[in-house]
């Protein structure tokens, strides 16, 4: 199979075969296949190989020109990233086309959901169970057994305004996932309209969140996680969330089998796969010694507790219908654990600031990314820590994964908060043992 790195020169100017069709391969962007038929038609495709060993399969990306060179190999490398994280575009296309056949006409707003939610959230988003969770508490019990078809724009107005009374931001996040479902759902011609077309957020929110925390008010919380009876596995997760500054989901998500080299603190990595990433993206995180100790403590705890067992998940659950950790449980323990702290004494204007301002998880994300910035953290390495995107083509074609300089950037973090905390974390060995 001959290749070429192709030009927009190359792929405007090919000419059509005589017989049968012409196939350029793609020098840059392996796998990726510019055809041109006899007819002239031109477009392109993308070879790969899936998981289960099955022989290459080939999806096909779009027509030449509407689809350019550049475009084109942007959407090879998407494909490829899903593939490395165990998807297989071909047969989804396949078993959408035939949940699409089985639908019935008469198609009732719980049947379309569940749809919406198998057939694309959980493929295109990381946080699907928040659609789930959103169209289960409001969409469903208002419209569970209509026909979807017949749902209007002034239907879905009158459901957001009942909402908006109560919860007015979780009116806009409810709209949020009907735009997502209506939208798909007419895109794949399971609804003749959208009803969703001129419906307007009915909460105007202010602007987005910039809270963090000072370094006094770090020193008070990690004092407080110390001295909590909470949960070890909530505390040990709070304590990441500070350290490695991931989303909150995804570290209470942590599962051991995610984890590398975890018995030294030079190499240790936090391996994310796609399917747990917002941008759907493998993400490694280096684990810098303070953060490597917690992770391996908080695994041995629960070995010690049940010693048969296996632990799954780094930061269990304490209920056992739940393996893993909640996310809404960090929440829910951090504005308790603020709420239990002593007003007096040398740190008042800090558990003041706490208390009059209570942080969320997210808020300690946020906090390490703007010390990052302030210990003078190149921004390309902040964003490789934090998994966020650039924002243009650029990082389609930049794969790499920036693992030396995020050690060192949370290392440099670990360092600091070692400082802000004092002595509180000198111990043998200098890494913080685990409250027992």
């Amino acid at each position: 199979m001959a290749t070429e790195t192709l030009t927009d020169a190359r792929v405007r100017t090919a000419a059509p075969p005589s017989a049968g069709i012409l196939e350029i391969w793609d020098g840059k962007t392996a796998g990726l296949c510019f055809r041109v038929m006899k007819s002239g038609v031109r477009s392109w495709t993308f070879r790969y190989r899936p998981h289960s060993g099955a022989a290459f399969r080939r999806v096909t990306l779009g027509r030449y020109p509407a689809l350019s060179l550049v475009a084109a190999r942007a959407a090879a490398e998407r494909i490829r990233d899903k593939v490395r994280g165990g998807a297989d575009p071909q047969q989804q296309r396949r078993d959408d086309r035939d949940a699409l056949r089985a639908a019935p006409t008469e198609l009732t707003f719980n049947a379309l959901a569940d749809l919406y939610i198998e057939r694309y959230a959980k493929r295109q988003k990381a946080s699907w169970k928040n659609d789930d969770g959103y169209l289960r508490a409001k969409a469903r019990p208002a419209w569970g057994q209509r026909v979807a078809a017949a749902i209007t724009s002034q239907d879905v107005a009158r459901l957001l305004f009942e909402v908006v009374e109560a919860a007015p931001v979780s009116a806009n996040r409810l709209r949020s996932v009907l735009v997502k479902l209506f939208g798909w759902a007419a895109d794949s011609a399971l609804l003749p309209g959208n009803p969703m077309l001129g419906v307007k957020k009915p909460h105007r929110e202010g602007k987005g969140k910039t809270r963090t925390l000072s370094d006094d008010e770090i020193r008070v919380l990690w004092r407080a996680l110390e001295k909590t009876e909470a949960a070890p596995g909530i505390v040990a997760a709070l304590k990441c969330l500070l350290l490695l500054g991931q989303r909150p989901g995804e570290v209470a998500g942590m599962a051991v089998s995610e984890l590398d080299h975890i018995k030294d603190d030079r190499s240790a990595r936090w391996q994310l796969p796609a399917g747990r990433m917002k941008a759907r993206r493998i993400h490694v995180v280096p684990l810098p010694p303070l953060a490597c100790g917690i992770v391996a403590a908080e695994i041995e705890r629960q070995r010690k507790a049940d010693p048969k067992a296996r632990p799954e998940f780094v930061f269990a659950s304490k209920f056992a219908e739940r393996a893993r950790l909640a996310r809404h449980s960090l929440s829910q323990a951090l504005s308790r654990i603020i709420g239990e702290l002593d007003d007096g004494g040398d740190d008042a204007e800090a558990v003041a600031s706490l208390k009059a301002n209570r942080p969320t998880p997210h808020d300690l994300r946020r906090t390490l990314a703007t010390g990052l910035a302030r210990l003078g953290i190149p921004r390309d390495d902040r964003l490789a820590v934090l998994a966020h995107a650039y924002g243009d083509v650029h990082e389609v074609y930049d794969q790499y994964e920036r693992l030396p300089q995020k050690r060192a950037a949370l290392e440099a973090w670990e360092k600091h908060l070692r400082t802000v905390i004092a002595g509180q974390l000198q111990t043998e060995g200098n890494v913080l043992p685990l409250r027992r």
